[in-house]
């Protein structure tokens, strides 16, 4: 009797641990959220949803294809079943298609039901090559190229005041050459 709420906060544990795939997708086109099923079981039903209940599905009989029931007004006429997989496919994205996804599939052999969540993005045609991070690596990008800049002019005018600092003690010496040059007498040499 004590069992039976903590099976179900166990259950619902295991529900809150599905990362979601994320899925681009453009908007007024068509995607497909894949289903992953093992070959070797038996499905009851499959009840896809995204903030509330979207469609249920219901596998056909020996010879006959699956029956999808629309439960949410948004998506009639626009959603379709990708058999054998029972992949949802959604036709005319628009903006209001973004978010959260969720499949739940109850098997027939077991009590636990398989979950595979999906977050949908729909961009405008000009944004959906580019993932929602690109910016953010074009920026650092930027800024590390920046940085280099800066490390290297730093580095140009750290040499440039070394050379400017060595030229007079340079200069210095040649001077004393020369005076010591100038004060030989005029008719003596060394050979």
């Amino acid at each position: 009797m004590y069992a039976f709420p903590w099976l179900l906060l166990l259950l619902r544990l295991q529900e809150d641990d599905v990362d979601p795939e994320e899925v681009v997708a453009v908007l007024q086109e068509s995607i497909s959220l894949p289903l992953e099923i093992p070959p070797d079981e038996e499905v009851e039903n499959i009840i896809w949803s995204s903030h509330k209940t979207l469609a249920t599905v219901m596998p056909g009989k020996e010879g006959h294809p699956a029956t999808i029931m629309v439960t949410n007004p948004q998506y009639r006429g626009r959603v379709s079943l990708l058999d054998p997989s029972y992949s949802l496919h959604i036709s005319n994205l628009s903006w209001e298609d973004s978010g959260l996804y969720q499949a739940r599939v109850n098997l027939r052999s077991s009590q636990i039901s398989i979950m595979q969540q999906y977050d949908l993005r729909v961009y405008h045609s000009d944004y959906a090559s580019e993932k929602p991070s690109t910016h953010f690596c074009l920026l650092t990008k930027g800024l590390l190229i920046f940085l280099l800049l800066v490390i290297l002019a730093i580095g140009i005018w750290v040499i440039q005041v070394r050379k400017r600092y060595r030229m007079p003690r340079m200069k210095k010496l040649r001077r004393n050459r020369m005076k010591l040059r100038r004060k030989e007498k005029p008719g003596s040499s060394p050979s």
